[in-house]
């Protein structure tokens, strides 16, 4: 009757030679290794979630701007490239280093004197869909996180309640700002930069309810430029918020 070698067998065969046993007891851990590993399949790494980018729109309670989802390809990445308004011909304007954060503003044709706080957006989820919306500061006028300092070559962007919570930009939601006004604006540093109103939106531009052509076009009033100005933003009329005013004033030279 046939006898089959079993590793037993041949580890007993062999018992007498040890470079032989060495060489079989290798072969053998290594066959119980090879069929005791099974390669998990590779998971996938799960994607970043997309960051939205500010509001491509005038300021709005209330009003519903469709979010634009960040690439997510890397960690970081280069903000896109602004949208730049033509400057005004003549000299070029001297101004005073911006090395402080603003912390006032001061009409003196129309008695404002507020103060300044920094405003974002926040990302508002209503369904399957996304939306940015520009906060609003309370009792003071909000500056857009994204927009120039006083001084600064470039827009500052200021919105203002007209009908609520301090009505800081009432009187502009009036239409009371009127072209050749200063406009002054203060820094924490103790610096001061003078503004010359040289627009103001009359009649008031279409908001709410107006195409989306229009609505792009109102928002060049709040991209950067290449010039040093002030920009103001509030709603109108003072029942409603389906206008805005913009008043617009450059810096001093």
């Amino acid at each position: 009757m046939p006898v089959h070698a079993t590793p037993r067998h041949i580890a007993t065969h062999l018992a007498g030679k040890p470079a032989v046993r060495s060489l079989v007891f290798v072969l053998l851990l290594t066959s119980m290794l090879v069929l005791g590993c099974t390669a998990k399949p590779p998971q996938p790494a799960p994607s970043p979630t997309a960051a939205a980018e500010a509001p491509q729109q005038l300021p709005a309670p209330g009003t519903e701007v469709a979010a634009t989802p960040a690439p997510a390809t890397t960690d970081t990445q280069a903000a896109p490239a602004p949208a730049v308004l033509p400057t005004s011909a003549g000299t070029p304007v001297s101004e005073p280093p911006a090395v402080g954060e603003p912390n006032r503003i001061l009409i003196p044709s129309i008695d404002l004197d507020a103060p300044i706080e920094d405003v974002g957006w926040t990302v508002v989820e209503r369904g399957d869909r996304r939306y940015t919306e520009w906060e609003t500061a309370d009792n003071a006028a909000g500056r857009h996180i994204n927009s120039a300092r006083p001084g600064e070559t470039g827009n500052v962007v200021l919105s203002g309640h007209h009908n609520t919570k301090g009505e800081v930009f009432r009187a502009i939601s009036e239409m009371q700002v009127k072209v050749g006004d200063a406009i002054y604006l203060y820094d924490d540093e103790g610096q001061r930069f003078t503004y010359v109103v040289d627009e103001v939106t009359d009649p008031p531009l279409l908001e709410v309810g107006a195409t989306e052509e229009q609505r792009i076009a109102n928002a060049r009033y709040i991209l950067p430029t290449n010039d040093a100005r002030v920009t103001l933003v509030t709603c109108w009329p003072y029942w409603t918020n389906t206008h805005r005013v913009i008043v617009v004033g450059k810096l001093a030279q």
